[in-house]
């Protein structure tokens, strides 16, 4: 009797332990038994609990004894309670697919890329899954190309975005396109930085070389410069033409070449002796060192004509020269190369001249007396005049007075009546 009631006692504490436990709750055992059906768990209170296999969410492959062994413990859902046999059925597959949705969850909040594996393929999309879940990839999300065939993609392991995520309608949207155009989007902008960085690069690098270059060619300039001295002859290229000369470059600096120091003799226009870009041999003729400048010149200026002709001619010598040029008050004569001499109207002859052109004419060949003659400020004046002067005679010798004969005018009595006749 007494067994009995403490049966009955023991049955009525397992029912009521029964009607406490609720479908759906997760519940955690130790597995007693593993068979191709399923497994067996050790739970509280001598119940028993059942996964099969087809709940326990096994790899695909794989069967249970790969996966399962006695004594391991685990967790599943309750789904149903056997109040005949103390017997409760489980899911492990639920328990996973809920945490699996957690998952996508938190991973469509942070938008992070996940893997899935595309098992079927209809002609808008395909399906894919991710653990225990099924997603869809839209044709339209499957590549940043037009896609003809989504069976390519059947069998495939895909990077996706979870776009869509809405447990009410159970619908889970996933997107490769936009993993894809995200990398080309981040590809593009590394090329774009790299290119940019190598641009950066690439004009840091000129622009190095090129003010290490100014600072050369400025300490090249300048030594040049210093290395000028007044009378040294250069090799220079005419670079540019102007009114009144030109510009002369003699290795990296540029000189001026004025108009006047083109040649000893007149030069009416420097296009008459020089080009642009003519090669050309200079004197350095004047040294600025204050403003960096300094002038040239084509003509020798070691070779001065003046300087040459002081040696050879004197005041009151006779010399023959060329009339280059005529005007009102006298003619312009070439002595020698580089050398002028002035011939005034009034020194062409004795008599009154009315016009130059009536005694020399421009090519005529004179010969004048040197009446004035200037080196140093380059001036010589010339007359015909006075080299045809007849030259006066010499009385000297009757100067000398002598008591014996008579007075002075006594002894020129007889000549001066010879000059009158």
């Amino acid at each position: 009797m007494t067994n009995n009631l403490s049966m009955q006692e023991l049955l009525e504490q397992q029912e009521k332990e029964l009607n406490n436990i609720k479908v759906g709750e997760t519940i955690n055992g130790k597995i007693s038994k593993v068979s191709n059906d399923g497994v067996r768990l050790e739970l509280n209170f001598g119940f028993d609990g059942i996964i099969p296999t087809n709940e326990l969410n096994l790899p695909k492959g794989k069967y249970t004894s790969d996966v399962y062994n006695v004594g391991d413990e685990i967790s599943a859902v309750i789904t149903k309670v056997n109040h005949k046999d103390g017997t409760i059925q489980l899911s492990k597959l639920r328990l996973d697919k809920e945490a699996d949705i957690k998952e996508l969850e938190k991973i469509h909040n942070e938008h992070r890329i996940i893997t899935v594996n595309v098992n079927k393929n209809i002609e808008r999309g395909v399906f894919a899954t991710y653990k225990t879940q099924t997603l869809f990839i839209p044709i339209s999300q499957l590549d940043t190309k037009f896609v003809n065939d989504t069976k390519e993609y059947v069998g495939r392991n895909l990077e996706v975005y979870i776009k869509e995520l809405d447990l009410k309608k159970n619908r889970l949207v996933a997107s490769h396109k936009e993993v894809l155009q995200e990398r080309i989007d981040k590809e593009r902008e590394e090329r774009r930085a790299r290119i940019k960085a190598e641009k950066e690069a690439e004009r840091a690098r000129i622009k190095a070389e090129r003010e290490a270059h100014i600072a050369k060619v400025k300490a090249d300039k300048e030594a040049l410069f210093e290395s000028l001295e007044v009378g040294q002859k250069r090799d220079g290229k005419v670079v540019k033409m102007m009114p009144y000369g030109a510009f002369v470059d003699i290795g990296g600096i540029e000189g001026l070449l004025h108009q006047n120091n083109l040649s000893w003799e007149r030069v009416e226009s420097v296009e008459d002796v020089i080009q642009e870009g003519q090669e050309v041999q200079v004197y350095v003729l004047d040294i600025d060192k204050e403003n960096k400048k300094f002038a040239l010149a084509l003509k020798d200026i070691n070779n001065d004509p003046w300087e040459l002709i002081k040696q050879e001619v004197q005041l009151d010598d006779i010399i023959t020269g060329t009339v280059v040029r005529t005007i009102e008050k006298g003619a312009i004569v070439k002595i020698r190369e580089g050398v002028e001499a002035f011939l005034p109207i009034s020194e062409l002859s004795e008599e009154r001249v009315m016009r130059v052109n009536n005694v020399v004419n421009v090519g005529d060949e004179v010969s004048a007396m040197v009446i004035e003659f200037k080196p140093k400020n380059r001036k010589m004046i010339l007359s015909i005049k006075e080299a045809n002067k007849e030259p006066e005679e010499d009385y000297s010798e009757f100067l000398e007075v002598e008591e014996s004969l008579g007075s002075l005018g006594e002894l020129f009595k007889d000549k001066f009546k010879n000059l009158q006749k």
